[in-house]
């Protein structure tokens, strides 16, 4: 008997503590978002909710924020719903889900876009406080103009978007990650630029990244040079019906904010949706090449601090970015 009653305190004992533990933990996390309603919005987003409640006692945390606000810079975005799911015994795997529509706001220009799904869900799993793994996927994709009406601009079945931590274990402290970063989109349709039927996949790797706090920095490209980061595309491969594109290629900074790259492109009736697009077929030819004799043009961009070149022919220049 006397050990019957002992196991029964231990198990309460054991839920008690259970569950103090949780409710600590939860305190913590919803402090943690209400902590970003008090981000200025430019160095750190902020994050507004209407109403915020964490739920999934006792074995999970389920944060859920009603009628979000985030603000960036000159971006606004207002999401119907916000929610989030960590288990007790694996607080670095968070399941993330977004209900839309996204409404999509900037200040500067006033433009206004909207974007709806019918499913959206991301997941992150964390390492030391870096990010080892992040995806995301959406179905039924559409994105809206919403400045006067609504006007379609595109839609796309389904969506995709990975960041694979690919930095090696003997990497030197302070050199920055590695991402690889692996994109889709299927079925692409856009009655305005004559598109159907269209798909894309982008396969690209970011090195020098400074640590994830910083990445909403407004001088995180400044940190970014600093690392010695690079943008290696590996691939870009677009299609659609009478389109195709693929692109390769590198890109950099200097330390004044300049770009630095290559990028190789092959392209079958791009040039001349530009060229109808922008009233110059010359634009087109500098740009993609002239097709040859397989309708498919081949050009080679090169960026030196900045200037566009073609051949040896400067035809544009970029800003500094930072």
């Amino acid at each position: 008997m006397k050990r019957f009653v002992t196991m029964i305190v231990a198990v309460v004992a054991v839920s008690v503590l259970w569950m103090v533990g949780w409710f600590y933990i939860a305190g913590q996390i919803r402090a943690e978002i209400e902590y970003l309603a008090l981000a200025n919005g430019v160095s750190q987003p902020r994050l507004v909710c209407d109403r915020l409640d964490v739920g999934g006692a006792p074995f999970s945390f389920s944060p859920h924020c009603t009628n979000a606000q985030i603000t960036s810079g000159d971006m606004a975005i207002t999401l119907t719903e916000l929610s989030g799911t960590a288990l007790f015994y694996s607080p670095t795997h968070i399941q993330l889900f977004a209900t839309g529509p996204a409404q999509i706001t900037d200040a500067f220009t006033g433009a206004t876009q909207e974007m709806r799904w019918s499913n959206l869900h991301a997941s992150l799993r964390l390492d030391g406080g870096m990010i080892e793994r992040f995806s995301a996927l959406a179905d039924d994709l559409v994105y809206a103009d919403m400045l006067i009406g609504e006007t379609i601009i595109g839609t796309a079945t389904h969506g995709e978007i990975h960041l694979l931590d690919a930095t090696p274990q003997d990497a030197q402290p302070g050199a920055g990650a590695i991402f690889d970063t692996y994109a889709t989109l299927e079925d692409v349709t856009s009655q305005d630029h004559a598109i159907a039927n269209g798909s894309l996949v982008i396969d690209a790797r970011l090195s020098g990244l400074p640590d994830p706090a910083l990445w909403s920095d407004p001088q995180v490209l400044g940190f970014w040079q600093a690392l010695g980061g690079e943008l290696v595309l590996r691939g870009i491969e677009a299609n659609a019906d009478g389109l195709s594109l693929t692109a390769e290629g590198a890109a950099s900074l200097t330390n004044t904010g300049l770009v630095n790259g290559t990028l190789d492109i092959a392209s079958r009736g791009v040039a001349e949706r530009i060229a109808a697009l922008v009233g110059d077929p010359s634009v087109a030819q500098i740009v993609l090449g002239s097709p040859g004799e397989d309708g498919v043009s081949h050009q080679t961009l090169r960026i030196d601090d900045g200037t566009v070149v073609v051949g040896i022919i400067p035809v544009a220049s970029l800003p500094p970015l930072f």
